[in-house]
């Protein structure tokens, strides 16, 4: 039965998806119209759930079985002849899951496999289809989703709490809450209302599994015994906010369907759970005031409580808002529909002083039922931070969660960027209550800002030895200053004034802070300058803030005795603070502000070079220096005019001179150390890459360096340094260094091949100019990247040798070491699509290279062909190649590098790998006689003559 199965499989599906359907379990099914007498028979969808019931209970078989039918259910594209075929077939594969579901005691192996089969049915299939099936068996359809993403959700709990190796569950659940969400996406194509239920059964399930007992079930084994090594889990995990972002999205998504249920619910367990967390601080506290002396503390009751906290507010930030990703992120609409909805019910005071009274419960304040539940909840979580910050000033720090306070913050950033100063034009209808609450001009926004900027002195204050609580804190005050509006308010806060004033001064406990929240700590003040201040209070704020930066560390530098003292502690923290700071003000970079920042910084920079000869001997200081660069680099050199470009080039170039001359006869051989160990490779090809995107993203008006108005002008005249010239150089630096045992740290292989590619595509023509051994060592990484590295990798690599087959056309020689290497890349290019496993996505791509490079050599490809059909023993499969040849290349003109000419061959490729992919792999299993009709018809003898393409003799990875 399984050799049915496959043998239909592969024959329907061809060997381009039978690759992919061996390596991934969700890859889309595209057959031609030849497949569809066979595929939209009912009955072969029919085999196939019939097969999948005798074999189930083995587990490798079945999970065989769940693959041919996720491919089913993705099946899209010229097989159906018109909408209504594609309704029938896909009413035949609900009915068919349902059928197998409901008549099944779920395996666990089952479980990856039917949530795939989900997956691809909901993705691949149009709203418009969907919503065309017969209500009764959607509403069925939905009711199984709902049913499976509850049950899976639990098992993955359970999975968590026994530390299984093998998360199915988790795996499978988090595949039908991306179901959910491309669902809810779309809901308007949907009967209005129709997803609520569903939504407030999953919303309850996930909130369930994640507090603990007796409300939740959180930790519980399956006869509901509570684990006792949760602890220990939990060190060894990654932050819940990155490890269950995916899952929180949706989560969120369909909490905002089920506002009317999700959000009161969460107010009510939050508000219990601070409620609860108070009474514990505060008897912890009478009992040190009764008995100073150590107190044994159970912490089982307080660490519930942070866990409930930590997932109950998870959950709310992703439901309030969006991962904000844009500069302006918008209010979700179901949140605001919601607050509209029972705005006639609030009563604006009562829901103020709530919001402005997180140091009372608001259960105790009259009227609180009358408040808007969106700002009550918000209230709550200010009410978890209060209740933080009490505890803190009462010396009971030991006895608080620096994870809680990690989540409050990370909230509260998020929130701001969405709510405070809501910008009331960016909507059709906004609600009353969160106008007035948080819009601008309004007292309780600049409640608020000052709240959250005491908030955050506190953190500083009491969390600087907690690296991460303390980066998420900054991060917080990044965001009251990043926008103009939200900054003109925080810098009339006096805490501003006195937080920019210890700052500057180094003084405890801001300067005990790690470097990466001291940078962001710099980004945020330099923001913050930016904001409205007249004159004089501007120049007041620079002198205090960047003034004493800049006077410390001339006072250092300029010292007589500076190279015997560099290497004392002192200094050296000194130095590394600085250039801390440096890089923190490059990243506060805006449009608005880059005249005053690239000044003050290119001040910094030749001083910066110097330093590399002091500290060549100091790894982790170079790196430093080498990354006020990269940093200056990305955020600056996209607003720069000719002539400050100019500047910023021969800086780089002076860099890139110095880190040569003191890596001179360096030898990287060491293929035990660590990939921390190469950072300073990967800064400067981070450095070189971002000198590239000038020519990508350019904002400034070359004409007139218009960003600069008032300022020399016509410096570009003399000059002759270009980012070419700096590019180029810096390759000579890093091409030598990169050897293979380097290319197996991801990171430093990724931006590597990123940029070559990005070289190739700017400067080709810059390419065939390179010293022979240069030269030798860019092909060859060109070579090892498409065979031997990622597919991402890979795919670099061949958006790279289509503009390098383009400047061969271009120059019309055919004896360059160019236009020789692009012959061999030929055969690779051919080999990988035609003979190779390959991710469809890397079709496109392949393809354009492809095209270029046969244009270059039409003899050879022809004898690459002829070669291939010539190794084939069977005369069917012959013929089949030969068919999909002729058709691949049947324009009656030779290829050009004419853009209509390649969108043609591009489509007909696309059928091309599909179908005759299959007779390729198929031949290697097959030892028959060697038959040859007649009929192959290629472009022909209409190229380039040149001998046929040898590993031996122009193979790069030959190279040892």
């Amino acid at each position: 039965m399984e050799l049915v199965l496959l043998t239909l499989t592969r024959s329907s599906l061809g060997r381009h998806y039978i690759a992919m359907f061996e390596s991934t379990h969700n890859v889309s099914l595209k057959p031609t119209e030849s497949w569809r007498e066979a595929l939209l028979d009912t009955r072969v969808m029919d085999l196939f759930f019939t097969v999948h019931r005798k074999i189930r209970e083995d587990s490798d078989m079945a999970q065989d079985s769940l693959q041919c039918l996720a491919q089913l259910a993705s099946m899209h594209g010229p097989i159906f002849p018109d909408e209504s075929a594609r309704v029938s077939y896909l009413a035949h594969l609900v009915e068919g899951l349902l059928s197998m579901i409901n008549g099944i005691e779920m395996e666990d192996s089952e479980a990856v496999g039917i949530s795939n089969i989900i997956s691809n049915l909901i993705t691949n299939f149009p709203r418009s289809i969907l919503t065309a099936l017969p209500g009764e068996l959607f509403s069925s359809f939905i009711t199984c989703l709902t049913v499976l993403t509850c049950s899976f959700g639990r098992s993955a709990a359970l999975e968590e709490v026994l530390d299984k190796d093998d998360m199915v569950y988790m795996e499978a659940y988090d595949k039908l809450l991306e179901s959910w969400l491309t669902l809810l996406q779309d809901d308007e194509h949907f009967p209005r209302g129709c997803f609520v239920q569903p939504a407030v059964q999953v919303f309850n399930s996930y909130i369930q599994c994640h507090l603990a007992a007796p409300d939740g079930t959180r930790n519980l084994t399956a006869n509901g015994v509570a684990s006792h090594e949760e602890e220990e889990i939990n060190e060894l995990q990654e932050d819940d906010r990155e490890l269950f972002s995916d899952q929180l999205a949706s989560i969120g998504m369909l909490g905002r369907v089920a506002a009317n249920h999700s959000i009161p619910l969460l107010t009510s367990l939050l508000e219990d759970r601070v409620t609860r967390l108070h009474g514990q601080l505060q008897r912890h506290q009478q009992h040190l005031l009764a008995s100073p002396g150590p107190e044994d503390v159970d912490r089982k009751v307080l660490d519930d409580l942070y866990e409930d906290i930590h997932w109950l507010i998870l959950v709310t930030g992703y439901l309030l808002a969006d991962d904000p990703q844009s500069e302006t992120p918008l209010i979700p609409s179901e949140v605001m529909e919601y607050s509209i909805n029972h705005s006639t019910e609030v009563d604006i005071n009562t829901t103020l002083q709530i919001l402005g009274s997180p140091g009372e419960k608001a259960c105790s304040i009259p009227g609180c039922n009358r408040t808007d539940s969106v700002i009550r909840l918000l209230s709550a979580v200010l009410r978890t931070s209060e209740v933080e910050s009490r505890a803190t000033r009462a010396s009971l720090t030991q006895l608080l969660s620096p994870q809680m306070g990690k989540d409050i913050v990370w909230f509260l950033k998020r929130w701001a960027k969405t709510y405070l100063l809501v910008d009331e034009k960016l909507y059709s209808q906004i609600s009353m209550p969160l106008s007035m609450a948080f819009g601008a001009d309004t007292e309780g926004a600049q409640w608020i800002v000052g709240y959250l900027l005491e908030k955050v002195i506190n953190n500083l204050s009491v969390w600087s030895s907690e690296p991460d609580l303390a980066n998420d804190t900054v991060e917080l005050l990044v965001t009251l200053v990043e926008r103009r509006e939200r900054a003109n308010i925080v810098i009339q806060c006096e805490n501003w004034w006195n937080l920019a004033k210890q700052f500057a001064s180094r003084s405890p406990p801001l300067n005990l802070l790690s470097s990466s929240v001291q940078r962001t700590l710099m980004k945020a003040l330099v923001l913050g300058g930016f904001a409205h201040m007249d004159s004089d209070t501007k120049q007041q704020y620079w002198t205090e803030v960047l003034q004493p930066l800049q006077q410390r560390f001339l006072n250092v530098i300029n010292q007589e005795n500076f190279q015997q003292i560099c290497q004392e502690e002192e200094v050296k923290r000194e130095i590394i603070a600085t250039l801390e700071a440096l890089c923190g003000i490059a990243e506060a970079t805006q449009i608005d502000n880059v005249s005053v920042l690239f000044n003050f910084l290119m001040d910094f920079l030749s001083n910066c070079i110097g330093l590399m000869e002091v500290y060549r001997s100091t790894p982790e200081t170079v790196n430093l220096i080498i990354e006020v660069f990269v940093e200056v680099a990305h955020k600056q050199i996209c607003y720069l005019g000719e002539s400050k470009s100019m500047k910023l080039y021969e800086a780089c170039l002076t860099l890139l001179q110095v880190y040569s001359k003191n890596n001179l006869g360096r030898k990287r051989v060491d293929v035990t150390a660590e990939e921390d160990q190469y950072q300073d490779l990967l800064l400067i090809m981070e450095l070189l890459t971002n000198l590239l995107s000038k020519e990508f993203i350019d904002f400034s008006d070359t004409g007139s360096d218009d960003v600069f108005r008032g300022q020399e002008q016509g410096q570009a005249a003399g000059r002759t340094v270009s980012a070419a010239d700096v590019v180029l150089y810096g390759v000579n630096i890093v091409l030598p260094l990169m050897s293979q045992d380097l290319l197996k740290f991801p990171s430093l292989c990724n931006q590597y091949y990123k940029l070559i590619t990005f070289i190739c595509e700017i400067f080709p023509e810059k390419i065939p100019q390179l010293p022979e051994e240069l030269f030798k060592s860019l092909m060859f990484s060109l070579e090892l990247g498409m065979t031997s590295m990622s597919s991402e990798v890979s795919q670099l690599c061949l958006e790279a040798l289509t503009p390098l087959a383009e400047q061969c056309a271009k120059s019309q020689e055919t004896d360059t070491p160019l236009f020789i290497a692009t012959r061999h890349f030929l055969k690779l290019v051919f080999d990988m699509l035609v003979l190779q496993k390959h991710n469809t996505e890397m079709t496109v791509v392949a393809g354009e290279a492809l095209y270029t490079l046969v244009c270059l050599h039409q003899t050879e490809y022809s004898e690459l062909v002829e070669a291939l059909l010539s190794s084939q023993r069977d005369a069917v499969i012959y013929q089949r190649l030969a068919d999909a040849f002729n058709k691949l290349t049947a324009s009656s003109t030779p290829p050009s590098m004419d853009r209509k000419q390649k969108v043609a061959f591009l489509k007909s490729l696309e059928e091309f790998v599909a179908n005759a992919g299959t007779g390729v792999s198929l031949t290697k299993l097959l030892g028959k006689r060697f038959f040859r009709p007649s009929g192959l018809r290629l472009w022909g003898n209409c190229g380039t003559s040149s001998p046929s393409p040898g590993r031996g003799k122009h193979g790069y990875l030959e190279r040892s």
